[in-house]
């Protein structure tokens, strides 16, 4: 018996060959998904974490200090006084390569000599190559070594030459060996790094009696070294685990991973529809054949087994197709990931696809687990009947009316759930998240039930004007919303989700629009972008504040220094400020600040934090922050919190009266020029230019809101990339359930073109249908998208970021939605239309 059901089952799949494709095509689409977005998240976080295990092998811990480095007496003393061997002291700084002026280099500068126990990559590739005189790195000035893909990018041998810029001007640099690894991730970290020693390195970068940190290796004993290690130390200077480092940083992108993981699901959920409206699809073309088997002796445990496996099998080929496309459509959302990175969060430079068997395999179970979700219905529909029943379509409609009716009240429930989930969660960025699943599934199973109410509603409407033509299309939705009702309601997800982006992208983008210009007070702002460890940057940079000053057409000035300071207990982003009357207007604080907060701010020892901070660190305004100073820790007082988009992570700000009573003087990172009035800005911009170094700019403030306007817009590329995929799987949904009823309905064709109907009438008969339900659909993802756009930006975002946004409805997005769901199911439908009106009556009639 197993032979035949086998036999059975592979027959009718080959002779059906369109719905084997489409079951395939929406596992295989959905799996991609999640796969693509999973590959893409993990190379650009491997990427960075690969970069620095590259240079500091083994190392367990860091020292580091604030942006002003570290005193490079402090390895020394270390070393020789405390009697601590396993240390490696590293410089590193960007520099810019002629050759690739658009790439980001960076100089490493590490010692040569150091134990062998730390296994850096530099380290074994000296080891290797001594014999070619690699130890000219350190005998010799000006030499480095480069990873060997580099310098074949580069076009460079042995001996050759290669030009470098720093803040100090140009060098040219020798190669003397090349950076070799079997393993391709620190292969990917060493694109675009040069390695020379720590005396070359300070040359080129001017960084003398300067460290950027230094890397520490701590073996069993590691506790009590590490306490040891941290007593030796001096106030402003912190060691550091390094796996608390990795874990911070893939901290920082946990909101955003959750929100496009999120994304990518939602493209597995509308293929989830379609895994089911194709399932069910191959359950009733097989009802007499079912039928029959049920007459023969064949048990409901032996049907529903059948295409439970029948499911399985497809899932497997659909899962297999599903890696590979995701795999491809992951090497193309990589450098949209890796773009995101680089504005939000930490530069990705060299990142590559990993193709990481944990993240495909979530990708494949995910598949697995949604296709036997999906099957389960209709195998249970197949076995649930008597057989002389299953024979029968009007028990299929029958069974379906039952199914809706339980589908609206698991749609209630799901509802309720969702809202309570949304209020009850407190901050779980992922509960939010799955308040709008629950969400988006309980409108989906309403969709049929409300299909059916609209259809009621316009039948007599339409035919009223229109005659039977009229009433038929909604009519013929109504008689199949066993597979109609699937496909709107696979429709009315992408869409909805497609209106909820758009409107949180729109909200959001109006929000920091007007926030930019509030906060760009001045009209010009030059940019200093030196490394803060130069040494007379200080001095160099109140020099041309002060030519600037003098310049005719400026009115004041103000200035803004963005550094870390060493916290309690990790790094915190700071910035500097310097204001004047004019720049105070540039923030935005909230709740009921002090009237005299800039007084405050300015004598007392005392913070603001931007919201994103306050958030995430649970702050409010009167309590206190712990940093690391000169003078041992310090407590500064919460002043306010004002709004700032920035950065998801957030900041603090401090007064630069108060930075001077406990950190160096690193000079400025920007300049702020206020003109006076009726001022020529731009002579104004070019007399400044005169007096700036090759390395430092100034721009206008529209200049600057132009930039960070692009900045935003490709920050959300990868979300309209995620929005045309679930779109994409729901256009094939729509397909689906089309060409599914062109083989159920031959013989009502047969009767319609029997009784005279032309094939233009039976083309415009089924255009008409298909309109009318992405018009359903685009109707009904209106208000869904406007619950996504709620819940997005005042529940998922807020709790991700910790960003305050206004909701903005842009009429645009709504009308776009709606013409997506009608155009799209519209397009579906003329490959059927036209296949349906050849339809010759003869045989379909034969063939019943």
């Amino acid at each position: 018996m197993a032979t035949i059901l086998n036999r059975a089952s592979r027959n009718f799949l080959w002779r059906h060959p369109w719905q084997l494709a489409l079951a395939l095509l929406g596992i295989s689409l959905g799996v991609a998904g999640v796969i693509a977005i999973e590959l893409a998240l993990e190379s650009s976080l491997r990427a960075f974490e690969q970069a620095g295990k590259a240079v500091s092998g083994a190392a367990t811990h860091r020292i580091v200090s604030s942006d002003g480095g570290l005193d490079e007496r402090l390895y020394a003393r270390l070393r020789i006084d405390h009697g601590f061997r396993n240390l490696a002291p590293v410089i590193q700084a960007k520099i810019t390569v002629p050759r690739q002026p658009e790439a980001n280099f960076k100089l490493v500068g590490i010692d040569p000599f150091i134990e062998k126990s730390f296994h850096s990559v530099w380290q074994k590739t000296l080891d290797s190559v001594y014999s070619q005189n690699a130890v000219s790195l350190v005998t010799e000035p000006k030499t480095a070594l480069l990873s060997a893909n580099t310098a074949r990018k580069l076009h460079l041998k042995i001996n050759d030459k290669l030009p470098v810029v720093t803040d100090q001007g140009e060098h040219r640099l020798r190669i003397v060996g090349f950076l070799s690894t079997k393993n391709t991730l620190a292969e990917q970290a060493l694109q675009n790094v040069v390695i020379t020693d720590l005396a070359t390195a300070q040359e080129l970068t001017g960084f003398y009696g300067k460290l950027s940190f230094i890397d520490v290796l701590l073996n069993d004993d590691g506790h009590h070294r590490e306490a040891q290690i941290s007593d030796s130390l001096p106030a402003n200077v912190q060691l550091l685990t390094l796996e608390t480092q990795t874990q911070s940083v893939r901290r920082l992108t946990e909101a955003f991973s959750i929100n496009l993981t999120a994304l990518s699901l939602l493209s597995l959920l509308v293929g989830m529809f379609l895994i089911y409206n194709t399932m069910t699809f191959l359950v009733i073309q097989r009802r007499p054949l079912i039928g029959n088997l049920r007459l023969i002796g064949v048990t409901r445990g032996q049907i529903f087994r059948l295409i439970v496996k029948e499911s399985m099998f497809l899932a497997v080929i659909g899962i297999m197709t599903g890696i590979l496309l995701g795999i491809f459509i992951g090497q193309g959302l990589l450098q949209r990931v890796s773009t995101t990175m680089n504005s939000i969060y930490f530069s990705v430079d060299g990142a590559a696809l990993i193709l990481s068997p944990w993240q495909i395999g979530k990708g494949a179970l995910l598949g697995l687990t949604v296709t036997l979700l999906a099957v389960l219905v209709p195998a249970w529909e197949a076995t649930r009947l008597p057989p002389a029943a299953v024979v029968a379509r009007s028990q299929l409609e029958s069974g379906a009316g039952r199914l809706i009716r339980f589908a609206v009240q698991l749609a209630i429930a799901l509802i309720v759930t969702g809202i309570g989930l949304t209020y009850f969660s407190e901050n779980s960025i992922k509960l939010g998240l799955s308040s709008i699943f629950l969400l988006m599934i309980g409108i989906a199973l309403l969709t049929p039930k409300i299909t059916l109410l609209i259809m009621s509603g316009l039948e007599p409407l339409l035919g009223r004007f229109m005659g039977v033509s009229g009433r038929l299309p909604p009519r013929m939705i109504a008689a199949e919303i066993s597979r109609t009702g699937i496909a709107i309601a696979a429709l009315t997800v992408a869409v909805a989700a497609t209106i909820g982006m758009d409107l949180m992208i729109g909200s959001f983008r109006q929000t920091v629009s007007q926030w930019l210009r509030i906060t760009l007070q001045a009209d010009l702002y030059v940019a200093l972008p030196a490394d803060k460890l130069t040494p007379g940057k200080a001095e160099a940079d109140q020099k041309l504040k002060a030519e600037i000053s003098q310049l005719s057409g400026v009115a004041m000035l103000s200035s803004v220094l963005r550094t870390r300071i060493i916290g309690d207990p990790n790094p915190i982003p700071v910035s500097v400020f310097e204001l004047n009357e004019r720049s105070k207007r540039g923030f935005t604080l909230r709740g009921n600040p002090p009237r005299d907060i800039w007084r405050l701010f300015e004598q007392q020892q005392s913070v603001i934090i931007t919201e994103a901070y306050a958030y995430h660190h649970r702050l409010a305004p009167g309590a206190t922050i712990r940093l690391h100073t000169s003078l041992g820790l310090q407590d500064f007082t919460v002043l306010a919190i004002y709004t700032d988009y920035s950065g998801d992570q957030g900041h603090i700000a401090m007064s630069r009266r108060q930075y001077l009573r406990f950190w160096p003087d690193l000079g400025y990172s920007g300049i702020r020029v206020y003109a006076q009035p009726n001022t020529d800005l731009k002579h104004l911009e070019n007399r400044i230019r005169a007096v700036l170094s090759n390395v430092q700019t100034v721009r206008s403030n529209a200049e600057i809101f132009k930039a960070s306007m692009q900045v935003f817009k490709e920050t959300f590329s990868i979300t309209e990339t995620l929005r045309w995929l679930a779109g994409g799987i729901a256009f094939v949904g729509v397909f689906g359930a089309l060409m599914a009823l062109q083989f159920e309905r031959t013989r009502q064709l047969g009767i319609m073109r029997a009784i005279g109907m032309t094939p233009g009438q039976i083309t415009l008969l089924i255009t008409s249908e298909t309109g009318l339900m992405g018009l359903v659909a685009g109707l009904l993802a209106i208000p869904a998208g406007f619950i996504v756009a709620y819940l997005l930006i005042f529940v998922v975002y807020q709790r991700s970021f910790g960003w305050t946004m206004a909701f903005h409805i842009n009429p645009v997005s709504l009308i776009q939605g709606l013409l997506l769901a009608f155009f799209a199911a519209l397009l579906a439908g003329i490959l059927p239309a036209k296949k349906m009106a050849q339809t010759r009556p003869a045989s379909a009639l034969r063939s019943e």
